[in-house]
Order: C-alpha cells, then sequence, then structure tokens
C-alpha cells in the first residue's frame, strides 16, 4: 500500500512539473498538438484537391466559349466580389466539381445502382450551386451596404451644410464605416482623385444596383453639377429611416416565431419539475404510511 501511495505521490509531482515548464516555456500540448496535426492532414487534403481541380479547370477553360453579354455580367460579378478568377475559369471549375461529383456513379452501380440516381441529382446540384453562389454573394453584400445607407445619407446631409466637396464627404464618412460599404467607398474614393467624379460615382451605382443608393448617387451627382441638395438628402434621409424602422419592425415580428421552441421547452421543463415534486411526495408519504 505505501508503495502505491508513492507511486501515485510520484507521478503527481512529474505531471505537476511538466505542466509547470510546460506553462513557463510555453510549449503546447498534448492535445494542441493532436489537433493541430488533424487539421494540417485536413487541410493538405483539401489543398490538394484544389489544386486537382484548378489543374483540370485551367485546361477546360480554354474551350469554353461565352457570348459578350454573359461574359461581361459574370466578370462584373466576380470584379464585385472580389474574385481574381476569369469567367471562363469560374465555369471551368464549377463544371470539373460536377464532373467528379458524377463521377461516384460508377462504384454506385456495381454497389447499389438506387443511389446512382442521388449521385447524378447532386451532381447538377453543385453545378447550379456553384452557379447561384454569386448571386447570393452579390445579394448579402447589397443588403449589408442597405444597412449602412440610414447613417450614410444622415451624415451627407449633416456634411452639405458645411461643405460641398463630394470626395471630402465620402472620405469623412469612409474613416468611420465598416465592412462592405467601406471596401466600396475605398474604390470609388480612388476612383474620383485618379478621374472622373461623375464617373467614378456613376460605377459606384453600377456595382452594387441598389435602389436606395442610386438616389443617394443621384443627389451627389446634382451636388458636383452646383445644385444645392440639402432639402433633397432632408427628405431622402427620413424616408430611409421610415424604411429602416419598418425592416426593424419585420425583424422583431419574425422573433416570436423563433422563440416558441425555447418557450415550449421552458414549459416542459417547468410541466416535468413539478411532475417529480409530486412523484416525490406522493413515493414520501406511501413510506410514511
Amino acid at each position: 500500500m505505501l508503495f502505491l501511495l508513492e507511486i501515485i505521490t510520484f507521478a503527481g509531482v512529474a505531471y505537476g512539473s511538466y505542466t509547470a515548464l510546460a506553462g513557463i516555456l510555453k510549449l503546447p500540448t498534448f492535445a494542441a498538438e493532436k489537433a493541430a496535426q488533424a487539421y494540417g492532414k485536413e487541410d493538405t487534403l483539401s489543398m490538394q484537391f484544389e489544386l486537382f481541380v484548378q489543374r483540370l479547370a485551367i485546361r477546360l477553360a480554354r474551350h469554353i466559349k461565352m457570348d459578350e453579354y454573359k461574359y461581361g455580367k459574370l466578370e462584373q460579378e466576380l470584379k464585385n466580389l472580389g474574385m481574381e478568377q476569369t469567367p471562363e475559369m469560374y465555369k471551368a471549375t464549377a463544371l470539373v466539381k460536377s464532373f467528379l461529383t458524377l463521377l461516384l456513379v460508377i462504384p454506385c452501380l456495381f454497389i447499389w445502382p438506387i443511389i446512382s440516381i442521388g449521385i447524378v441529382i447532386m451532381a447538377f446540384l453543385v453545378y447550379f450551386q456553384a452557379e447561384n453562389k454569386l448571386q447570393e454573394e452579390i445579394k448579402k453584400k447589397r443588403e449589408a451596404i442597405e444597412l449602412e445607407l440610414p447613417r450614410f445619407c444622415c451624415t451627407i446631409k449633416q456634411e452639405l451644410a458645411e461643405t460641398r466637396d463630394v470626395l471630402a464627404i465620402l472620405e469623412n464618412y469612409r474613416r468611420n464605416a465598416t465592412g462592405a460599404i467601406r471596401k466600396e467607398l475605398d474604390i470609388t474614393c480612388a476612383d474620383m482623385r485618379s478621374g472622373n467624379y461623375e464617373a467614378a460615382l456613376t460605377r459606384f451605382e453600377a456595382r452594387i444596383t441598389s435602389a436606395p443608393l442610386s438616389d443617394i448617387i443621384r443627389g451627389l451627382l446634382g451636388t458636383l453639377r452646383g445644385d444645392d441638395n440639402t432639402a433633397y438628402f432632408e427628405i431622402l434621409a427620413h424616408d430611409m429611416d421610415e424604411m429602416e424602422i419598418r425592416r426593424l419592425e419585420a425583424e422583431a415580428a419574425k422573433q416570436p416565431g423563433k422563440i416558441k421552441k425555447y418557450l415550449a421547452a421552458l414549459l416542459g421543463c417547468m410541466l416535468l419539475m413539478y411532475a417529480v415534486i409530486l412523484i416525490v411526495y406522493a413515493l414520501g408519504n406511501m413510506n410514511f404510511r
């Protein structure tokens, strides 16, 4: 018994000493090393797969032909999202991933043929998902920018009381902006400094394609031409504030539906608690008798 106690004491002291030294020397723990190795393996496999897909897509992209309208539209969408792929490369990548998914039909035909139907459907879904991904990302970006527009419009209204320098107004707002609108203002301000102001604002409007933003750009273009748009932006800021209130009311209306399941769970817990209390009380009375 004494020998076993000595072994346990020695093991505890050794483990404590190792933990203290690891903390002092800032050594990674065994769990951290294991997690890092697992992540590295997964990252390597994913990177190898992506490189394989890219090699196939590069070869396929040479043979993809697109009409001028679709090419220009897709090119603009890729630029708006900051993606450096060419339209042909983007299409080729989607086709390669869909084709690789379709190859899973071959083993399924020998193992379980009925699954091959699902694989074919999955291959089409992979392709169309890549097709719709750009539209979804652009929609998210537009919605994120539209959330900032009421504050943006209010700032312009206040700035116009002091200055008519549109570039200075945009740069002042850009310093305090965040997210997608800051990136777009970075591009627009750089574009305005290096070229025509009106053309830069028009390109800003074309990149986002948002009706509220178009109203703001229209007012800024009028300011550049010498118009006094203070009253215009006052009315526009009021309209955007009302639009923001309606949006918040719509979001608030969705909340009761989201918390119904939590209210149901809370009610179930309360009923269970009362049931347990009654059962314990009843068992206590039975034992007493």
